[in-house]
């Protein structure tokens, strides 16, 4: 499903239906998933088509910027020890529409059911995207409408053994990649007893990149998309 189409689209797999058609400029944009639709117009004699993974906190709009993946069972790592292992993250799927000049969100959907939670206190905590998976030791089963994975690296640079049970991330760095599945791959350093930092890997061979949402989002609205944004997150409340 994920990849570059002309103007003339017609995606069926499972229960989504995507379809952009029409004769001339004039088009009808039609999305089912499972029971929701959506159709809109579309004014355009050229372009294309990108159907996209997204970082999954863009539904409803403007909740938050960070994600949370919450283990089913808690972990211990040894102090000066790294540890690779696999979790799976909620999928949010985007439609794009794309020139030589612009790229322009049409339409984000998910099939997971979305729910938030306060990472911290409540004067000053994070709001974030709230998912629970389990642990693997390798690429696990799973449904790639529903679901992307995500190869996590971590490092006790900490001189005690650490207990982990939660991972909070800034998904402006979430740099998602595609085949016929979303991926990307995160690293974990616990730096303190309490304190730890999270950031994504910006590269991965043999993977297509997906559309990056903040960058298409600054050209829009006409901002800097050459000023550094920040891209870790500092996890100063504990990993429990």
């Amino acid at each position: 499903m994920f990849g570059v189409y002309g103007l003339d689209l017609n995606i069926e797999e499972k229960d989504i239906k995507i379809e952009l058609s029409g004769k001339g400029a004039e088009k009808r944009y039609f999305r089912k998933v499972g029971n929701e639709e959506v159709e809109k117009k579309v004014y355009a004699n050229k372009g294309e088509i990108i159907v996209s993974p997204v970082p999954p906190v863009n539904l409803p709009v403007n909740v938050s910027k960070h994600l949370m993946i919450e283990l089913n069972k808690n972990i211990f790592i040894k102090p000066a020890a790294e540890q690779q292992l696999f979790v799976k993250f909620p999928l949010e799927i985007g439609v794009f529409l794309s020139d030589e000049k612009d790229i322009e969100p049409l339409d984000i959907f998910t099939k997971t059911n979305i729910k938030y939670t306060l990472y911290g206190a409540p004067e000053d905590g994070f709001v974030c995207r709230w998912w629970k998976s389990n642990i693997y030791d390798s690429i696990p089963e799973f449904d790639k409408f529903y679901e992307g994975v995500m190869k996590l690296k971590i490092k006790n640079s900490y001189n005690e053994w650490s207990e982990i049970n939660k991972i909070v991330f800034n998904t402006l760095g979430m740099k998602i990649f595609y085949k016929d599945y979303a991926y990307c791959s995160a690293n974990l350093e616990i730096i303190k007893k309490s304190v730890g930092k999270t950031y994504f890997d910006e590269k991965i061979k043999g993977m297509n990149e997906a559309v990056d949402l903040y960058f298409a989002k600054s050209r829009r609205l006409g901002l800097s998309i050459t000023k550094e944004i920040e891209k870790e997150f500092f996890m100063e409340r504990g990993f429990k």
